[in-house]
């Protein structure tokens, strides 16, 4: 009857799921919606959670971040410009480990690949390129 989301703050992402889900009949729960993030990271760490990022926007961080264990050094070091949960795209996790797993997911860090993301912008007198984009730290499975 329901699905969960994490989201917290993108009204307009909000409203997508809801209106998507409400087309099959289903509701959507926003349990963290609007929450302080610094205060959500915290306890997310504190409740022994294991994450690393799988992929960063280089406008905020840099190839190095990627692939990188979340604690509080890694937040503590995070721009202040840069949401402690990377609420606004300025990266992506993957969790692997906490309380509420059975097991571990077992993984390996493979190959950072670089996607460039191609923004026009245009005035009155020319084109330019904005070239920006997202590290990816492959996840591959251990057996």
């Amino acid at each position: 009857e329901k699905v969960i989301f994490g989201d917290i703050f993108l009204d307009d992402l909000r409203e997508y799921r809801e209106n998507n889900l409400a087309k099959i009949g289903l509701k959507a729960e926003f349990p963290l919606w609007k929450k302080n993030t610094s205060l959500l990271m915290k306890e997310f760490l504190a409740l022994d959670f294991k994450t690393i990022t799988c992929c960063i926007n280089d406008q905020y961080l840099q190839k190095e971040n990627v692939g990188e264990e979340l604690d509080m050094a890694f937040i503590d070091a995070l721009p202040s410009n840069v949401d402690p949960c990377g609420e606004n795209g300025e990266f992506h996790t993957f969790c692997y480990d906490g309380p509420i797993f059975k097991n571990p997911v077992r993984f390996m860090k493979g190959e950072k690949v670089f996607r460039p993301l191609e923004i026009r912008k245009s005035d009155i007198h020319e084109d330019s390129v904005s070239k920006n984009g997202f590290w990816f730290c492959e996840i591959l499975p251990v057996s």
